[in-house]
């Protein structure tokens, strides 16, 4: 490492995350949805994962590690524009799971493609090794900061 421009993490980490960032939400099949974003994407996707569990909003402020205004202001977009809708559960009327609409089953193909692409390019030239090593840093990564916020 270069000692006259030492290694941010942090920094580092924001720049790929906004870059990376930029190149899901120009991928042409994103494009052609109505207004749709990576991050749109990306809970669409865990949504079909999941189809058939009983997925809720507290569920998506986990797995994507958001606020609860930030994952509202999100799935309102997203159920505005026909991605997903609420469901009441028969035993607990304050809780809503979240539903894929038929519109956004049909892109589900079309998405999955574009995130192999996606994924694809992010890991081109990583052997397997450098892979799993890469994991193991942003998992402890994720872990230090996660066990100072008390997450």
């Amino acid at each position: 490492m270069d000692e006259t421009h030492p290694l941010h993490i942090g920094f580092e980490i924001r720049q790929t995350s906004r870059l990376i960032k930029k190149y899901i939400d120009r991928s042409a099949a994103l494009q052609y949805a109505d207004q749709m974003t990576g991050t749109h994407a990306w809970i669409l996707r865990y949504l079909q994962e999941n189809d058939g569990a009983e997925v809720f909003q507290k569920d998506i402020e986990k797995r994507f590690e958001i606020n609860r205004s930030s994952a509202t202001g999100i799935l309102q977009l997203m159920e505005k524009n026909g991605l997903i809708y609420r469901e009441e559960v028969p035993y607990d009327a304050r809780l809503k799971r979240i539903r894929l609409t038929e519109k956004a089953e049909a892109l589900n193909a079309s998405i999955h493609r574009e995130i192999g692409l996606i994924e694809a390019r992010l890991s081109h030239g990583f052997s397997e090794e450098e892979l799993k090593t890469l994991s193991g840093f942003l998992d402890r990564i994720r872990e230090n900061v996660g066990r100072d916020l008390g997450l």
